[in-house]
């Protein structure tokens, strides 16, 4: 490992803090969006976003992720793989930028919904020029600086979300001050990765080549995106925008979610890299040692939301979003295998079993389509989290049996009764406080979940001890 290697703790609490700090800032601004948008014309921007996001994977087709993992393993090719990751991803997008407009025009879209695809393709433009800097700044894990970006990032977008609500704009006018933020935030990435990358000249067998090499990671990718917005955009065809809108803002709850463990993935991918190609028994450490730490936060989050999830979103939302607590009850069912799921995701990624894992959410991409063709016709909104729900918990039996088999993982149940009689603590509390408004509620239940673990021994437990051990690493 390089000179830049630094702890997990100090990467995990770069990384989650700035996540902390980008999610509070951009879930303020999105109450104001919600708000003001209202049902219909967050429904429309919903599903702007949803369509465009498949294509913005196509432009990338996992091609970061796995320069990513090549430069930490190999260092010394460094130069070459960054100059090919620059050329590949503009090619790739500018690709991308005429397949998505070629299919909305087949699809017939309005006038507004093409203006805004247009609009969603040139951030994702941006994007693809933005990210070699910041696979560089993940590769020497540099995830402070990393950390940097992101809450600037956020910090601007929120800014001029803002300017543009109280300015009197909409769908197209938010999507295209998005796009200004990201060719800001193209040069901010350039300037705190210090270094800069010439685009080599990349033939098309060149590019034909990279593409072969990092097929699974695209096809992963791929399906990932599908099986994420596919709910949307389908919302959208057989109930139409309303409907998207409720869903998504019930979504918004769950995205938080997505993006927590995404920032603690991110962290502990470029170890889990070196890992793979030296120790492959510390993977299986690692994936023994976290499993139940995600499981202490998935808990009460799920128990939580129940009893706070209408009061919540009428609150934050409007009377209009009344449906959307309904939503969110069944969605954040799948807050508990969505923190289960992305460490081993990349463990899986970092020991090159990349199209096993996509061949899992190819799998749950047929079967979250099917659910959603039979539920939300009849159901709206309520069948497409239920469709979801059955999906994330599939994703995290079939991932589970992929890493049992590959690096003999074992799920020790030592321990686990502090967290069920923890958190049912908390449930039998937030029971008999009818009329409590949700954010007593949520206080009283942070701090009735903490002090029931502290009074059952977690913190003289095996498991906060094989936590410490690993952030010290």
């Amino acid at each position: 490992m390089s000179h830049t290697h630094r702890s997990l703790l100090r990467n995990v609490s770069a990384l989650i803090s700035a996540q902390v700090v980008v999610k509070a800032i951009n879930f303020a601004i999105s109450i104001a969006v919600v708000r003001y948008l209202g049902a219909q014309e967050l429904g429309r921007y919903a599903y702007i976003l949803a369509f465009a996001y498949p294509f913005g994977v196509l432009a990338d087709f996992g091609i970061a992720t796995f320069t990513t993992r090549e430069i930490c393993r190999d260092p010394s090719r460094k130069e070459q793989m960054m100059a090919q990751l620059t050329s590949a991803l503009l090619v790739l997008s500018g690709i991308s930028l005429c397949a998505m407009l070629g299919v909305a025009l087949l699809a017939q879209h309005d006038l507004v919904t093409l203006s805004g695809l247009a609009l969603a393709g040139l951030s994702m433009l941006l994007s693809a020029a933005t990210t070699p800097s910041l696979v560089a700044l993940t590769a020497r894990e540099d995830l402070h600086t990393l950390s940097l970006h992101r809450v600037v990032a956020s910090g601007v977008g929120a800014a001029v979300t803002f300017g543009v609500l109280l300015w009197g704009g909409a769908t197209l006018e938010l999507l295209g001050t998005a796009a200004a933020v990201n060719a800001v935030m193209l040069l901010l990435a350039r300037a705190l990765a210090r270094e800069h990358w010439g685009m080599s000249a990349l033939r098309l067998t060149d590019l034909q080549s990279m593409i072969r090499q990092v097929i699974p990671f695209g096809l992963l990718m791929l399906g990932f995106s599908l099986y994420y917005r596919m709910d949307m955009i389908m919302l959208h065809w057989l109930r139409g925008s309303g409907e998207v809108g409720i869903y998504s803002a019930a979504y918004r709850f769950l995205d938080a979610i997505i993006l927590l463990t995404a920032a603690l993935s991110a962290s502990l991918f470029p170890r889990l890299s070196h890992m793979a190609s030296r120790d492959r028994l510390a993977i299986r450490s690692m994936l023994e040692d976290t499993w139940k730490p995600m499981l202490v936060l998935g808990l009460p989050l799920t128990l939580g939301t129940l009893f706070v999830a209408t009061p919540l979103s009428l609150t934050l939302f409007g009377p209009e979003f009344r449906l959307t607590g309904s939503v969110l009850q069944v969605l954040i069912w799948g807050s508990i295998p969505l923190l289960l799921i992305t460490i081993p995701n990349h463990a899986l990624l970092a020991a090159e079993l990349v199209l096993p894992l996509a061949a899992v959410y190819g799998v749950s991409v047929v079967i979250n389509f099917v659910a959603n063709m039979l539920l939300i016709p009849s159901m709206g909104p309520m069948g497409a989290a239920a469709a979801t729900l059955l999906c994330e918990w599939l994703n995290l039996a079939l991932v589970f049996g992929l890493i049992h088999r590959r690096f003999g993982v074992r799920f020790s149940g030592e321990g686990l009764w502090r967290y069920l009689l923890a958190t049912a603590g908390m449930g039998v509390v937030l029971w008999v406080l009818p009329g409590a408004e949700w954010l007593g509620h949520v206080v009283l239940g942070v701090l009735t979940y903490s002090a029931g673990l502290v009074v059952l021994g977690y913190l003289k437990s095996n498991d906060l001890l094989a936590v410490k051990r690993l952030m010290t690493q």
